[in-house]
């Protein structure tokens, strides 16, 4: 593998460790530090909270400065959270770590997409955003087992350890292997973010983008809220059980990024995304008819995976299609919205809306049908950018 593509994978890595580690041990951090359910489930949201913000300064400071002093800045960040995360002995505290561990993940989400950005071009940054795909779907797949296995033999806090002595290792590699970083002309002034910021959210294209990573995002953090609770008070799960369930669920995301991967060598992304779409309603309909059943659930979790996996390579795409100069930028904004308003919107929808896998089933049909009108209108703006490019390159040849 690249060793490039290989950084962009283990930058993933460990952003995606810090967001999902804790998921399956969630009851276990309630019982330990004396917090109910719907504390516990704010004290996780609060990470993604403090992503999303950090997100909208590091993707500017990453376009303008580069991705090496980033990385080094935001990794420090994110051990010293964990480390926090690791000796706490009450929730305040616990809470301290989770934000300075989001804090510090918003570098390595960043960074890793800006490198292959950076590194490939055509083909070979369509396979290379491929790979990080399926190395980001192995990572999940993996993660809550791991964390079901370590929480029982070291305690959720010993995990702790063992993920700082992980990203120390990834930051010696990435001080190895990361080039001098050049800076760019762009201004980080409070009024030129907001334009730049404003000008891609007010973009024709935007929205079709960003859909395709909201509403897997979104359906993904409320499932991870609800779904520990659910398996082990209608199911009895433990915590290694839950672990193992959620392991079983995340096997959709493998699938999917491998299959993307797979048929982007074939078709286009936007047909890619049509293909796979009907994922979304099988999801909707098993959680509404057969959630009396522990495999049908995890079965119905599964699609939505699914469909993260498979849409991530075309979001990846379409971000640096539309908006290539900023693409540090565009992700950032993409990122920070759907952590601060949808990660909110999940922990809200657990707490006064969501009473059964039927109210599952809803939000999982209206995120369906949202993702059908918003691959229509990127399929609307695609046709318009080649016709622009069309254009631009009939009057050149007329100018020559």
């Amino acid at each position: 593998m690249n060793r490039y593509i290989a950084l962009a994978a283990l930058l993933t890595a460990c952003s995606q460790l810090a967001s999902q580690i804790f998921m399956p041990v969630l009851p276990d951090i309630a019982d330990s530090l004396a917090l109910s359910a719907g504390a516990s489930q704010a004290i996780i949201i609060s990470f993604f909270l403090s992503l999303g913000s950090a997100q909208l300064l590091v993707g500017p400071l990453c376009d303008k400065y580069g991705e090496r002093p980033i990385f080094v800045a935001g990794q420090i960040i994110l051990i010293v959270g964990t480390l926090v995360c690791a000796f706490a002995n009450d929730a305040s505290s616990f809470m301290v770590g989770r934000v300075l561990q989001g804090a510090g993940c918003a570098a390595p989400i960043l960074v890793s997409r800006a490198v292959l950005y950076s590194c490939f071009q055509g083909a070979k940054l369509n396979s290379a955003m491929g790979s990080l795909a399926i190395s980001a779907s192995l990572v999940a797949l993996i993660t809550p087992l791991i964390a079901g296995t370590l929480a029982a033999q070291f305690s959720w806090q010993g995990m702790s350890l063992v993920l700082i002595c992980f990203y120390i290792c990834i930051f010696l590699f990435g001080l190895a292997t990361f080039p001098k970083s050049k800076k760019r002309v762009i201004s980080l002034k409070p009024n030129a973010l907001v334009e730049q910021y404003k000008k891609i959210a007010t973009s024709p294209a935007f929205i079709p983008v960003a859909s395709l990573k909201w509403a897997p995002t979104f359906l993904y953090l409320t499932l991870q809220l609800y779904l520990p609770f659910f398996l082990r008070n209608e199911f009895a799960f433990s915590t290694e059980q839950i672990g193992q369930a959620m392991m079983i669920a995340m096997s959709g995301l493998l699938v999917g990024s491998t299959l993307a991967k797979f048929m982007q060598k074939r078709t286009h992304h936007l047909k890619i995304a049509m293909y796979l779409w009907p994922a979304l309603p099988i999801s909707a309909l098993t959680f509404l008819f057969f959630s009396e059943h522990v495999h049908a659930v995890i079965f119905a979790h599964c699609a939505i995976m699914f469909i993260f996996g498979s849409y991530f390579p075309s979001y990846m795409y379409y971000v640096g299609h539309f908006y290539k100069s900023r693409s540090s930028t565009a992700n950032a904004l993409v990122g920070a919205t759907e952590l601060l308003l949808f990660s909110s919107i999940a922990w809200l929808a657990n707490q006064y809306i969501i009473t059964g896998p039927s109210s599952i089933a809803l939000l999982t049909a209206g995120c369906a049908m949202l993702v059908l009108i918003c691959l229509k209108a990127l399929k609307k703006q695609s046709n318009e950018k080649i016709s622009q490019k069309g254009v631009k390159l009939c009057n050149s040849k007329l100018q020559g």
